[in-house]
């Protein structure tokens, strides 16, 4: 964009010393217009002091002699000059000679007195002048007007040729600095020039800076374009990650809900909350347990780093879901806290580690717990009651009759017999209670208090009941046992589970001594019994 000349520099700068120019040469011009018209005001007066002088002597004899002719001589010869309008010279004696002619603005009279040539100190006359005012004032004014005009036309000049000056050596250069500078695209390698003339000056030193930065500009915004470029291609990939990445990737707010997320969350989102988008729906509301979530985040808020394995919400029809989820905490742009929760989705390992747990607990046949996983089970349960002071019972239970029918119809039936005892067992009995198969056909259950009364014995009669029932072996075949039950009330502390089970099988043995199909509650006479058996 070209610079209008309105708006130059050159110009501005030109019109400010013009008019600067100005004011001080009409102040000096009213200054010296005075002074010179008062200097040739004085030197009037001087030349006629001058003039007076040179006549006086003759004006002198004049006066003292009362000679008329030569007295109109010297006042002739006074007036005819031009500083003097008239002239007169009077004597002691009255004699009065006048030359020239009084304007009506002459009222000034200078008077000069006569001394005697022949007595020094007697004054015989005096010669008065009345000064030609206007022809003095005339020339004096005239003598100013030269002189201011002199003045006045050597300020313009210097003036001019001041902001000629200025024009051709700086502001002419810089507006050939300007155009080439707004010429330059910012980051091209193009330079402005220096003119000639003007490579060491001022000039040349603001085009070698101007260089200078345009070079570090041209670096720095190569530089710029080179991270921008890296950065987008850093957003690129981790986008690429984000969105493709096997698990899910959100961000929550303290509040819980969910500000961003991944397609992986998205779908499980969609999947457990199939009306609700991701952006208004709260983390923990994904999950069995709530309140678990929400102390994992607000473990996370305290600037650590938490992981564990969580059920997702089940939906019906769809098989249970496990997700190993990482919370750590992470600051936004703004300090403002957030939490990043990644989640993994492990429900194969979760159904794999179950299966195998199952396994390793489980009786292969019954599907009860197994001896080794239910002792661990029966120390778990003791713990909590002595921790919340309830009582609970180890009953060991027999099966009657059971070796005749296994012996009779062989391992397959006696195989339903147990089948059948432990399902109907486990429908008999809560399932808070744990039931076991202790070996061969004994089984071992710890019974829970469904409140602070344990009811032990309607326990027990369910048990036997159910058990007796007849069972299927084969086709149109059918057989019975019965159960023979010993119980052991937990009800103090110092009790262990060894003890328990111990105490559970004398009165076990006890009632199978009494008669069997029935159950027994350990008391000290279950120890004498077992004395006497002994003998």
């Amino acid at each position: 964009m070209a610079i209008r000349f309105h708006n130059s520099l050159s110009l501005r700068t030109g019109l400010l010393i013009l008019l600067a120019a100005t004011a001080q040469t009409l102040l000096l011009n009213l200054y010296f217009y005075d002074r010179t018209f008062e200097e040739q005001i004085t030197q009037s007066n001087r030349q006629i002091e001058q003039l007076v002088s040179t006549v006086e002597n003759t004006a002198a004899a004049a006066a003292y002699l009362d000679n008329q002719e030569l007295a109109e001589e010297v006042t002739r010869g006074l007036a005819s000059n031009d500083i003097v309008s008239v002239a007169s010279l009077t004597s002691n004696s009255s004699m009065v000679v006048r030359s020239g002619q009084i304007s009506s603005n002459q009222n000034i009279i200078r008077s000069f007195n006569l001394t005697s040539p022949f007595m020094p100190g007697e004054v015989v006359g005096q010669i008065s002048i009345h000064p030609n005012r206007t022809g003095i004032e005339a020339r004096a004014s005239e003598v100013a007007q030269v002189y201011v005009f002199t003045l006045g036309a050597h300020s313009f000049c210097l003036t001019l040729l001041v902001i000629l000056l200025l024009h051709w050596l700086l502001s002419k250069p810089i507006k050939n600095v300007a155009e080439q500078l707004h010429e330059i695209e910012p980051g091209s390698d193009s330079r402005v020039s220096v003119l000639s003339g003007h490579k060491d000056d001022e000039v040349g030193q603001l085009v070698s800076d101007i260089n200078s930065l345009l070079e570090s500009t041209e670096l720095t915004l190569d530089a710029e374009r080179r991270m921008r470029q890296y950065v987008e291609s850093l957003e690129k990939r981790f986008r690429l990650i984000f969105e493709k990445a096997s698990c899910g990737i959100a961000l929550v707010d303290n509040e819980g809900l969910i500000v961003l997320s991944n397609p992986v969350v998205d779908d499980i989102v969609s999947t457990v909350q199939p009306r609700l988008k991701p952006e208004t729906i709260k983390l923990f509301e994904l999950f069995e347990d709530p309140h678990q979530i929400e102390l994992l985040l607000q473990q996370a808020k305290e600037e650590t780093t938490v992981s564990q394995d969580l059920k997702l919400m089940r939906v019906e029809g769809s098989s249970r879901r496990w997700l190993h989820a990482i919370f750590s905490p992470v600051r936004d742009e703004n300090n403002e806290l957030l939490i990043e929760c990644v989640l993994y989705d492990i429900s194969e390992r979760a159904r794999r580690e179950q299966q195998v747990r199952h396994e390793a607990e489980r009786d292969p046949l019954t599907q009860l717990y197994n001896r080794r996983a239910g002792t661990r089970f029966l120390e778990e349960a003791l713990q909590k009651c002595q921790k919340e002071n309830q009582p609970c019972c180890v009953m060991l239970i027999d099966l009657d009759k059971f070796k005749p029918i296994n012996d009779t119809h062989g391992h397959e039936a006696g195989d339903k017999i147990l089948i059948s005892v432990a399902e109907r067992m486990t429908q008999t009995l809560r399932k808070s209670d744990i039931i076991i198969r202790w070996g061969g056909d004994e089984f071992l259950v710890m019974a829970m208090p469904s409140s602070q009364n344990l009811e032990v014995e309607c326990i027990a009669t369910k048990l036997i009941e159910q058990i007796r029932l007849p069972i299927e072996i084969a086709t149109n075949v059918t057989a019975q046992v019965g159960a023979s039950i010993g119980i052991a009330i937990y009800e103090e502390d110092g009790y262990s589970v060894e003890e328990l089970i111990r105490k559970s099988d004398l009165a076990m043995y006890s009632a199978k001594k009494n008669g069997r199909n029935q159950f027994q509650s350990y008391n000290d006479s279950c120890d004498d019994s077992l004395k006497s058996a002994a003998r």
